[in-house]
This record gives structure tokens, sequence and C-alpha cells, in this order.
């Protein structure tokens, strides 16, 4: 079977979510059934599996009139017996044997939790019914639909009753952070350093975006608590610096909170340290399709604090993890304290954890999945 699959967004230095998913998705299907041909749409021919797969150049930025103009035609030419677009913006112009991931409806829920949200009144509209646009064609043209939890596929469902029949719930798996992907091997040392530095003091943590679903405005308000309970502990975030992230520094900065290091964007190498040296994670997050975050930091032996919202039980599990009510400010300091005075209980339960978790969540089990998926949408 010849698979075409549009990895535009591949590697956790693009989108580190999606990036992720893609590069460990298709890593692992190459591994399970090598067999098959596999071409990648990608915006670079240097990426991290670049001598595993067959490569086709399209450096078209995604979400934009370019994408919609120039993928069809690319799509087409990949010769492809079934196309794997693995996020929801399939092109308007583009038919054929399509399968596709979507790994939440978040902006059918809270559309205002995405970066168009900053734009002018008419951007922000034009944006939003080009989403429901693409996003309702996806759906229609897929023959296969890919989602990572049972939660996503009950409200794809719930959106899209007649697409019940066509949804497949794949999983994700649990990525080695160590492994570093080019590009980060390419990051010069003084590079790394104006953006990171190794922490021996106690810290809570964080890491992801600061989109408005993510509740960091949360994190703060909880902070202000939490800086004076343990006045030797620190909050450090990492995340892009972009302009959410940036809104959150500055508001941190105006009500004069203490102790909060903004780390920016940091290398996987760098994360599986911040993850093994923490108190804990805390993932306040209202709404998520997967939650690979919290995933992430408990199979590098670092405790959880999350919030009860959407797929977070059912992906993380319950050793290692302590929830709280999804907006409780006081529902998430009562958590951080039993963590942080329990540490050692916490972190034995993380260490049993990781072996469940890693059988539970395997990318191999995902690509399995995912292949059986394409061969049913090649038989129709």
């Amino acid at each position: 079977m010849r698979i075409g699959i549009e990895a535009r967004m591949m590697g956790p230095e693009n989108t580190r979510g999606l990036g992720r998913y893609i590069e460990e998705l298709v890593r692992a299907m190459v591994a399970v059934a090598p067999e098959n041909q596999y071409v990648l749409v990608t915006r670079s021919s240097d990426h991290a599996l670049s001598d595993r797969v067959e490569t086709v150049v399209a450096d078209v930025p995604w979400y934009g009139l370019e994408e919609q103009m120039k993928l069809p035609k690319i799509l087409r030419g990949l010769k492809a017996d079934v196309i794997h677009v693995p996020h929801w913006n399939v092109p308007l112009g583009y038919s054929g044997p399509l399968v596709t991931t979507i790994h939440d409806l978040l902006l059918r829920h809270q559309p205002d939790s995405a970066k168009t949200s900053t734009r002018s009144w008419p951007i922000r509209l034009a944006k939003r019914l080009g989403f429901r646009l693409v996003l309702d064609h996806a759906i229609k043209s897929s023959r296969r639909i890919c989602v990572p939890t049972e939660f996503t596929k009950k409200d794809l469902i719930n959106f899209y009753p007649s697409a019940a029949n066509k949804v497949i719930v794949t999983g994700e798996g649990i990525a080695s952070l160590n492994r570093s992907s080019k590009l980060e091997a390419r990051i010069s040392g003084s590079d790394r350093d104006s953006r990171y530095e190794s922490r021996d003091s106690k810290y809570l943590l964080y890491v992801g975006s600061a989109y408005p679903h993510k509740r960091l405005d949360l994190l703060l308000e909880g902070w202000k608590q939490a800086s004076l309970l343990w006045p030797d502990m620190e909050l450090v975030i990492a995340g892009e610096l972009d302009v959410f992230m940036q809104k959150l520094k500055d508001e941190a900065e105006r009500q004069g909170l203490t102790r909060i290091k903004f780390l920016g964007k940091v290398t996987d190498d760098q994360l599986s340290e911040l993850y093994q040296k923490a108190q804990a994670l805390v993932f306040p997050s209202s709404f998520e399709g997967f939650g690979l975050t919290p995933l992430e930091a408990l199979a590098y032996g670092c405790p959880v604090v999350s919030s009860d919202s959407t797929c977070l039980p059912e992906v993380l599990g319950k050793k290692g993890v302590i929830y709280f009510k999804s907006g409780s400010k006081d529902g998430m300091l009562g958590a951080i304290k039993t963590v942080v005075d329990n540490q050692k209980e916490f972190q034995k339960q993380t260490l049993e954890a990781g072996v469940e978790l890693a059988a539970r969540h395997s990318w191999k089990q995902a690509a399995t999945k995912t292949l059986q998926a394409y061969q049913s949408a090649v038989l129709g």
C-alpha cells in the first residue's frame, strides 16, 4: 500500500502536540509495516524521518488560502492509495480515499481559544467561518476518522451523528523525549543557555501553551497563595512566548507575583530534565482531546495535579495524579498541597503508573489501528 501523509506540522519544534503525534506515528508505522510505501509532504527535506520515507517538499503555511489553493494538487500528485491528513485542515479541493485525525473539537466549544481571537472582529469571524467550512468538509469527505480517546469519539458523534460509523479510536503513545530531533541537534549551546538553565531549587511546573482554555489565569491566582505557603518554591512555565504567554507574563508582573520563571520553548532533553526534577506538573486545562503533557510527566516520574475535565481521567488513570474540579482554584491548591506534602508517596505512585501507562498508551498500538483505518478506507 502506498500511503501519503500530509506532514507539514511534523516535529515538536513546529507544533508540539500535533508535531509529536505525526512524527511518532509515522516512526511506529514504518516499524510495524515496513512493506508499505510512505510518502510525506513536509515543509523541508531535512526532517527526523527523511532517511526512512519518501519526501515531497511543500513549504506552504497551514491555515491559510495558500494551503487551500496548492495542497489539493500536491496530494493528488503523491499517487497514493490513501491520504492521511492528521488534523482537521483538509483542503476543500481534495477528494479521494481520505483518513483524517480529529484530535479534539475545542474550536466548536471554545472558538476564542485560538490566535485568531487576537485579531480584529472581521478577521475573527472570517476565520471562524472558514474553520467550520473546512472541518465540516473533513468530516464529510473522510472515509475513516481517527480520534485519540473515547471522549473525543463521543464528542465528535454528538456534533456529527452521520459520522458515527467512520470513527476509530486509535489512541496515542508516550514518546522518548531524550531522542532529540535533527533540528534540536542543530541548536547551538549558547542558544540553549539563553532559554534554559538546570534547576536545583524546588518548583512546580507547567508545560504547554497559554491559550485561554489552558486556564493559566487560574494558575496565577493559585500561585498568589502557593507562593506564601512555600517561600522556597518556584513556578516554572515552559512554552512558546507567543502573544498569549506574553500577556500572562505581563499580568504576573502587573500583580507583582514573584518566583515565576518563563522559560519559553525548551528542547526535549531539557523538558525531560524539568519533569524529573519538579515537585509536580500542574495542569489546569479546561479542555483536552488527549492530554499528552501530563502523560509525559507521569512517564518521567513527575507527579501530576490535573483538572478533571474532558478526557484527562480517561488518559491519565489514578496513580501518581490527583484531580481537582475544573476551574476550582481552591481545589487546585488543595491538590498541590497534597502532592507536595506527600512527595515520596506520589513519586512511588508515578513509578507504578509509568509501567501501566506505557502498556496502555503505545505508539505501536496506535500505528496498528491507524494502518487498519487506512486499509478500511482503501477498501471503501
